[in-house]
């Protein structure tokens, strides 16, 4: 997935590294560059793509658990005969209740799958600050591998591959 640029660069979908610049791109687009003599530290992380995981675990999971226990009391109201949950009474309030619950529980569910969604992203530690920039999804570990390879063959870069060395993942990928 890296590929050689006309102008001495190596490029995957999200990143371009030359002798002189590292950029992020969308598409064709450059988005931000950081010129080789700011940048102070490059390190390769894996991390969840959600902000604050911590909080949206606890906010996923109390409204699972809200939605659950409100969708269980509801069906157990219904199965003892309570008069307001019987469907000769004509009470139009259950089927809102209902849906509030299992749209409840559809949120819980959502925010909790985000938090396990990890991915790749290279980590700029340069002089005006930290960026971090993800690598494609499309992109497989051999492939992010392979590209960081060439920028430190081609380019002299120093980027700190150790979370693969913690994910036991280095031998795998051939590395020496």
């Amino acid at each position: 997935m890296a590929q050689r640029t006309p102008h001495n660069a190596i490029r995957c979908p999200t990143l371009e590294f030359s002798g002189t610049a590292i950029s992020e791109l969308e598409g064709d687009k450059t988005v931000f560059t950081v010129p080789r003599d700011q940048i102070r530290r490059l390190t390769l992380l894996y991390e969840s793509e959600v902000k604050n995981p911590f909080c949206r675990y606890f906010m996923g999971f109390v409204l699972f658990f809200l939605g659950l226990v409100g969708l269980i009391a509801v069906m157990l109201a219904s199965a003892i005969g309570h008069p307001l949950l019987q469907p000769e009474t004509g009470s139009s309030e259950l089927a809102p209740l209902l849906l509030l619950l299992w749209l409840l529980i559809g949120v819980g569910i959502w925010l909790l799958s985000a938090i396990f969604s990890a991915r790749y992203r290279l980590l700029i530690d340069a002089s005006g600050g930290q960026h971090k920039v993800s690598f494609a999804k499309a992109m497989t570990l051999l492939e992010i591998r392979q590209f960081i390879k060439r920028a430190q063959m081609f380019f002299g870069y120093e980027i700190d591959v150790s979370v693969l060395d913690k994910a036991g993942v280095s031998s795998m990928l051939g590395d020496d």
